[in-house]
């Protein structure tokens, strides 16, 4: 069985008229990439601040690693939440020097993360110096300090150029790779789609729905196909149950299917009725599509 790193149930909380969070429960496995996606003022970085003990929930509860937590299960836990705060006129072993002692962790780790963010090569430089992404690498090495087996990022990427949201990306998707398990929150729809492995949608405290990305992605429930007869495999189409719209579009045919059918459904309906399919494609959703359609509805 895979093991729950985090569970939330039943999480709400209010400030004043606005309830932020909404009955919301989810469960992040080990070594998930755990996307938190939904617009400005959807609970993403309340959440967050529950779950770090920052914020009180006015109800629901929520555990790490299967405890309700302690200092102890709050040390296996890294984080950044919101801009990176360092002392700018110190460099960046400085600065992570003052973390480990606030963690009461040897200095013996430091260079260790410097090297997993790629700033060895400017680890004297003052903090002042450094670039909006070099900023953020440093907070994420601030993070790793002392092994956490979990990370909490909130808008990673936040602010910086398509070259330092790239690198922030390939960033994490190195750290997942070495089996920590990552909460994400973002509202960019593109970077989540990229990088994390689960994703759950909220809007206004509500969880819309959750699951694993390409799941997501894959509900579409269109699929392209194509045979040697098309004429005939049209006129067939056309008469099956679970097929609600079928589009010429040169030499293949797209073909929404009802919520309920699968192109498994489909392949063996055609098959059933002698026709041989010679291509099948199933079209994935773009994560923003999904997220728009979660938010229609």
């Amino acid at each position: 069985m895979s093991e729950i790193v985090l569970s939330l149930n039943k999480i709400s909380k209010r400030f004043g008229r606005i309830k932020a969070v909404d009955e919301l429960s989810l469960e992040v496995e080990k070594g998930n990439v755990f996307g938190i996606l939904g617009p400005n003022g959807s609970g993403k970085t309340t959440t967050l601040g529950i779950i770090l003990d920052v914020i009180n929930p006015d109800s629901g509860y929520f555990q790490w690693f299967g405890k309700t937590p302690t200092k102890y299960e709050r040390k296996k836990v890294g984080s950044i939440i919101e801009s990176p705060i360092f002392y700018p006129y110190l460099s960046a072993v400085r600065n992570l020097k003052i973390i480990a002692d606030i963690k009461g962790i040897p200095y013996n780790d430091i260079d260790r993360v410097i090297n997993i963010v790629d700033l060895m090569e400017r680890k004297n430089s003052k903090f002042k110096t450094y670039s909006l992404g070099m900023k953020q690498r440093l907070a994420i090495a601030a993070a790793l300090l002392g092994n956490p087996q979990a990370l909490i990022f909130d808008e990673p990427t936040n602010g910086l150029d398509p070259q330092g949201i790239a690198e922030i990306r390939e960033l994490i998707l190195t750290v997942a790779s070495e089996g920590i398990t990552i909460l994400l929150a973002s509202h960019l729809l593109d970077e989540v789609q990229k990088t994390c492995t689960h994703v759950a949608i909220l809007e206004k405290g509500r969880k819309l729905s959750s699951g694993k990305v390409e799941d997501v992605l894959n509900e579409s429930g269109t699929v392209e196909i194509s045979s040697e007869n098309l004429e005939e495999l049209y006129v067939t189409i056309n008469n099956c149950d679970i097929v609600k719209s079928v589009m010429r579009q040169g030499d293949k045919l797209t073909v929404k299917l009802d919520k309920k059918a699968s192109s498994t459904d489909l392949n063996n309906f055609l098959f059933k009725k002698g026709i041989v399919l010679s291509h099948l494609t199933i079209r994935k959703k773009t994560l923003e599509k999904y997220f728009l359609e979660q938010l229609n509805e």
